[in-house]
């Protein structure tokens, strides 16, 4: 359940390091972001404490002669190869700085360190010990190169990944364990604390912001798609389809049936099964049953489907619940008729509080009605978009009649406030559909 949340303290600890790293180490982050993102690590602890990026790179140059056991021709390999030459660099092997910037664009176009070094009329020149300042650039260079090719190889399904690239900047697992968990603390206080607070520099705070609007924000509201897939992801781990895979239970391959004993509802009911303390159980009791009555209330009721879906919720630091109660009528071939449906939509909100939408669909013609204790605030603010709706609904060839805000506090149908409706109050369909 955490991965559908925002900003859980577990999932920030599995990967708020490694975001810190990606955003100092990629090439598209500002200088800004780059030298937010190194203070942070400082922080942490995975770089040490007052030492600057350069003396950092340096040490790293400096140790890559002691290193072993890097996978060859690895992103980290070429990493460890080129660093190796700036380390040969600093005892005198290279006469200018652009003979060493020849070999590492040799290894990094895949040439192994020693069919990386220089011709023999080269290396008869004079040679001179070169300056750190001027090696350091180097060393970033190779560390920027190393993070876009692990990030590339991840992305085509090769094993590569910033993990990898972290235990070469700092061998000291437990140091690295450590930082983690001060990394997720870091992200933690950002997400609860106003942005006046003191702990962090503008800079660091940047980054902040920037990991966790990237990252921890699991469904983007302004993408549609986005959406739909993240509440059929919801049902799943609920276990709310446990019922219709028992009944489809496949002959031999039961790979896909065990993912379904790994969701929420069979997971608690096998809790149950077990000797737990009676607070555990009455609490673990109480979830099963708020999934199980969704599944009855999602029934079919003559032509007319019905479905209710209660979602944990997470906005920023605000946790709640979305209600989605959807009802609609079949056609001739058992499917959902787009024509004719309704859709009541129930979310409390910190500021806005409660609010409730219900939309309907008659012969393809939508009419929507916010109804919120703010409906003059809305509908201020939501007229700018009111354009771009008819618009889009246009273009799934739906037509849009209004939208209208109603304040409960003023209306007699009080009823829409409060708690979702239940389709069973609605009675058992009988009888025959007629519209005029």
């Amino acid at each position: 359940m955490d991965s559908l949340h925002v900003a859980k303290q577990n999932q920030l600890q599995q990967i708020g390091l490694q975001k810190l790293v990606t955003t100092w180490l990629n090439s598209d982050s500002t200088p800004v972001m780059k030298s937010g993102a190194f203070s942070l690590l400082q922080k942490t602890g995975f770089v040490p404490k007052g030492m600057t990026e350069s003396v950092f790179l340096e040490s790293l140059v400096d140790g890559a002669e002691v290193r072993s056991g890097i996978p060859k021709n690895s992103a980290i390999d070429k990493l460890h190869q080129g660093l190796q030459l700036l380390s040969e660099a600093k005892g005198g092997a290279f006469a200018h700085v652009e003979e060493i910037e020849m070999a590492i664009n040799r290894i990094l176009n895949s040439h192994d360190h020693e069919k990386a070094k220089l011709p023999i009329e080269i290396h008869s020149m004079q040679r001179k010990n070169i300056s750190a300042e001027k090696l350091t650039p180097l060393a970033f260079h190779l560390l920027q190169n190393a993070f876009a090719e692990a990030i590339a190889t991840k992305a085509v399904g090769g094993k590569i990944e910033v993990n990898d690239l972290i235990g070469y900047l700092n061998m000291d697992t437990e140091q690295v364990s450590e930082s983690k968990g001060k990394a997720a603390e870091l992200l933690f206080k950002s997400l609860n604390e106003p942005p006046e607070a003191q702990y962090a520099r503008i800079n660091e705070k940047l980054v902040l912001s920037h990991v966790l609007a990237a990252d921890f924000q699991s469904i983007d509201f302004t993408n549609g798609p986005s959406v739909a897939h993240q509440l059929k992801e919801m049902t799943k781990i609920l276990g709310l389809q446990l019922e219709h895979a028992l009944i489809n239970l496949p002959g031999d391959d039961l790979a896909d049936f065990r993912n379904d004993l790994e969701t929420l509802k069979p997971l608690l009911l096998k809790l149950l099964n077990e000797q737990i303390p009676a607070a555990i159980k009455e609490m673990a009791e109480q979830i099963l049953n708020r999934i199980t009555a969704q599944q009855i209330l999602s029934q079919e009721n003559g032509p007319i489907q019905n479905l209710l879906l209660t979602l944990p919720l997470n906005l920023g630091s605000t946790q709640t619940d979305l209600t989605l109660q959807w009802s609609g009528r079949k056609t001739k071939e058992g499917k959902i008729d787009p024509d004719y449906w309704r859709v009541l939509f129930y979310l409390e909100l910190g500021r806005l509080e409660e609010t409730v939408i219900d939309m309907q669909v008659q012969n393809r013609i939508i009419k929507v009605t916010v109804i919120n204790g703010h409906g003059a605030t809305l509908e201020e603010a939501a007229g700018q978009y009111l354009g771009i709706l008819r618009e889009n609904l246009g273009k799934m060839d739906y037509r849009l009649s209004g939208v209208s805000f109603v304040n409960p506090v003023y209306e007699k149908e009080r009823d829409l406030r409060g708690k979702a409706i239940p389709f069973s109050e609605a009675g058992s369909y009988s009888g025959v559909d007629i519209r005029i």
